[in-house]
């Protein structure tokens, strides 16, 4: 199965600048052989029991471990303790992405020359040195931000194939550092990678392993973590951000995983911050602060752009501003804002309205929502939080859809873009929309549809051909619905259901989104239960433009690997936002095919900013060299041939009554 990620988009919510600080972590250990309290009671004294907590003194046979957990997200303000339990408190920030593709180093340390442990300053490289003999360990965040797996790093930092493990017993202090240069997630060859200039690496962390703390019982209970679980800080660059607050299945369950299918509903949110600086606010710094506030509607534009595979709910659409402290003042639509909703054209640039919020769309099957901020009441309600850094926060939902047409590159993706007033260059000059691109794991299938390599251009775009899935060869007529079963056209469909269908966009690029890979059928089932199904669909091409070929056969055949893994699974090994895709070799286009490398470069595709591998060429209907027998498909052509041929008969019936007659006289 071809798989592609999208951090937020695939790359992930771009970046953001980021959450979740990581412990700094300091502790002296002490050797006296005593009967040891069980783990299993580790939560008596405030740790989770896969921190592997033990009261008592330190257990010499027991091998530590080590887990990161690496979170992105536009706030900061937590400050983890070391402990699985925070991720508890993390999970409640659902601005929080996990952080795929972040390659850590962790070295043994000791302090320099004249210098103690207390002494030691984790991004002070003159404080410590490297232990002699000690193994260098690599790490690289998996699809839920994480690193339970160490292996034996080569000489740069990068991993080898070789599991490693951290000693057991007494005196071992480490460093952890975030390799940024070479992390998967900001390597040129990685098609969403990461943008580094909106990216600060973590800060280093020093601490020791096991690492000797307190309970937070009455008596203060000392003892050991042998699980350590650190989550690494970043810190934010970012101004603007769209993400995924949940996903819902059909009868209203929020799944665990961001996994969609068409049906599905997906609950969303822009991020603007805005802060109170005082008499320290700079003009033209590219901050927004609420003393440049003007109360004309003309701060700030938010603009979200969502393909045919969403359909956003006005009804459900809030607005509020939160400080970090947790105050939050809602605000009221018309009238401390204005929304726009239904015009769905590009909206223009706040600073610059001869120009655009976004780049022009590959499809006119596409929706833009608009946020102008604020009103007069809507400045004085920002006046009344008081905090230095707040947030303008927008939500809503959005219904996915059985419709693809490949306007976003993820399925089902769409890109926000924020404008504000003090977006703008030391100079004054206007600079482009903060961009935000989100997507959540969905399963896909991307394809061409071409012109046959004899037409001009060769092998050209043809938009506007639609295609469906069927089950096999003999059930053309029933198409592929997101319960997993399959309907006719004049079939009632069951509540929540719809069916999928996929149009060339204006570049051919054809995308079907949100496909139900998972389990077929049982919505109301746990991500940890729900796995990769064994499908076997056909494509078939519903409509085609008019004067063109349908190639009126069925194609196939469209199926996925992986089969048996949970979402969950699927999740950890590929990312929160990957695009699932078929083993392509097995949809075989037959004499339609058009070899992508004989497609040539200024018409060849790409679906998350990957080449595409299938092409489906296309014919004319005056084409003679087309694979099908008969020529023609109805209209004007046959009638055409009919004309003809009633035209040769009747000369025949004549010429014979004339022999006839002749003959007779």
């Amino acid at each position: 199965m071809h798989m592609q990620r999208d951090n937020e988009g695939t790359r992930l919510p771009k970046l953001l600048g980021l959450a979740v600080a990581g412990a700094t972590l300091l502790a002296g250990m002490v050797v006296m052989p005593v009967t040891q309290a069980s783990a299993a009671d580790a939560d008596a004294y405030g740790f989770a029991p896969e921190d592997n907590f033990v009261a008592g003194d330190l257990d010499t046979n027991k091998v530590p471990q080590l887990t990161v957990t690496k979170y992105l997200s536009l706030n900061d303000g937590y400050a983890p303790t070391g402990s699985a339990n925070d991720v508890v408190q993390l999970d409640k920030n659902k601005d929080l992405a996990p952080a795929q593709g972040i390659l850590f180093n962790v070295k043994e340390v000791e302090p320099t020359e004249g210098k103690s442990l207390a002494d030691i300053d984790a991004n002070n490289a003159e404080t410590y040195t490297v232990k002699s003999g000690s193994t260098l360990f690599a790490g690289v965040t998996d699809g839920h931000g994480v690193i339970d797996k160490w292996y034996a790093g080569n000489a740069d930092g990068t991993a080898t194939s070789t599991a490693a493990t951290f000693p057991a017993g007494p005196n071992h202090y480490y460093i952890l550092s975030e390799n940024k240069d070479l992390s998967p997630a900001f390597l040129d060859s990685n098609p969403h990678k990461l943008d580094k200039t909106k990216y600060k690496a973590a800060a280093n962390s020093f601490f020791g392993l096991p690492y000797a703390t307190n309970g937070s019982d009455a008596n203060q209970t000392r003892g050991f973590i042998y699980h350590l679980h650190l989550y690494p800080k970043n810190v934010n660059t970012q101004s603007f951000a769209k993400t995924v607050q949940s996903v819902k299945s059909k009868n209203g369950a929020v799944k665990s995983q961001t996994t969609a299918t068409a049906g599905d509903t997906i609950t969303y949110k822009l991020s603007q911050k805005i802060y109170n600086e005082g008499s320290a606010r700079a003009k033209n710094d590219g901050k927004l602060d609420v003393q440049e506030l003007g109360g004309t509607g003309s701060d700030v534009r938010l603009a979200d752009r969502m393909s045919s595979s969403l359909k956003g709910d006005p009804a459900t659409i809030k607005a509020v501003i939160r400080s970090a402290d947790g105050k939050v003042v809602p605000l009221v639509n018309a009238t401390d804002f204005d929304s726009d909703t239904s015009t769905n054209a590009n909206p223009a640039r706040l600073n610059a309205a001869d120009q655009k919020m976004f780049a022009d769309a590959p499809s006119a099957n596409v929706t833009y929502w608009v946020f102008n901020f604020f009103t007069k009441s809507g400045v004085s309600k920002a006046q009344t939080v008081e905090a230095s850094v707040m947030e303008l926060e927008v939500t809503y939902d959005a219904l996915v859809t059985g419709d693809g047409d490949s306007t976003g590159t993820g399925g089902v993706v769409n890109d926000a873009a924020s404008d504000f007033s003090d977006n703008k260059d030391s100079s004054g000059n206007p600079q482009d929309p903060v961009p935000s691109h989100t997507n959540v794991t969905n399963a896909v299938l991307a394809f061409g549809s071409v012109q046959s390599k004899n037409q001009n251009p060769k092998y050209g775009a043809l938009p506007g051909t639609e295609y469906r899935l069927v089950k096999d060869a003999n059930s053309t007529d029933k198409y592929l619905g997101s319960d997993g079963n399959f309907y006719g056209s004049k079939d009632t469909l069951p509540d929540g259901v719809q069916v999928y269908k996929a149009t060339a966009n204006d570049k051919g690029l054809v995308v079907f989104a949100a496909l139900p890979i998972f389990e077929a059928g049982s919505t109301a089932a746990k991500a940890a239960d729900k796995t990769v199904q064994n499908t076997s669909w056909m494509l078939v091409e519903t409509k085609t433009p008019q004067g063109w070929r349908n190639p009126g056969i069925p194609l196939g055949t469209v199926t996925y690997e992986d089969a048996g893994l949970t979402e969950e699974a699927i999740v950890q090994k590929y990312g929160s936002n990957a695009t699932v895709q078929p083993d392509y070799s097995k949809l075989i286009f037959g004499r339609f095919d058009a070899p992508a490398g004989d497609v040539p470069a200024d018409t060849q595709m790409k679906f998350n900013n990957v080449a595409i591998s299938k092409y489906l060429a296309h014919y004319k209907t005056t084409d003679s060299d087309a694979p099908l027998a008969l020529p023609l498909t109805g209209g004007r052509g046959i009638l055409l041939l009919l004309v003809v041929g009633a035209l040769i008969m009747g000369g025949a019936l004549y010429a014979r009554n004339r022999r006839n007659n002749a003959a007779r006289a």
